[in-house]
């Protein structure tokens, strides 16, 4: 829930008070209360965070694998990494690489991509490649942003 502040003026004080006391019998805490003011246009957008450019990395740790979780399933590996300060470009599909000696290897394909926009973070999940083995512990990345297929 968003901490709000009082800008001084006041409407809405019956649905503001209804606010206050559903979020004290759910037992959030609310700091102070902003109520808004103004018209739809009136309100700023947040700021967007920019794409990533084409070609940037994002390198990852493998940090599970499993073979199969549910019937019908097939293998796949978990990896999470953090500090994205851009915006991600990524889908189902997409090659996981391995880098080994200046050679880069295609390990994988996603299969799973979840991104914490708060926390700047990406959790991956990708089935992997026939004959390539891939290991709890490896370094692996994939590219943010793609260039799309003709």
């Amino acid at each position: 829930m968003r901490v709000l502040q009082s800008q001084g003026r006041f409407h809405g004080a019956c649905s503001v008070m209804t606010t206050i006391a559903t979020a004290g019998a759910l037992g959030l805490g609310i700091v102070a209360l902003r109520p808004f003011v103004g018209s739809a246009q009136e309100r700023v957008p947040e700021p967007s965070v920019p794409f990533a450019p084409p070609g940037t990395a994002f390198s990852f740790e493998v940090i599970e694998s499993h073979d199969a979780d549910y019937l019908g399933d097939t293998p796949a590996h978990l990896g999470r990494n953090g500090g994205l300060t851009v915006r991600p470009h990524v889908a189902l599909g997409d090659a996981v690489y391995r880098t080994d000696n200046g050679t880069h290897t295609r390990v994988g394909r996603l299969t799973h991509v979840v991104w914490s926009r708060v926390t700047g973070s990406l959790e991956l999940e990708f089935d992997p490649e026939p004959l390539q083995r891939v290991a709890v512990g490896d370094e692996v990345w994939i590219d943010l942003n793609p260039a799309r297929a003709p």
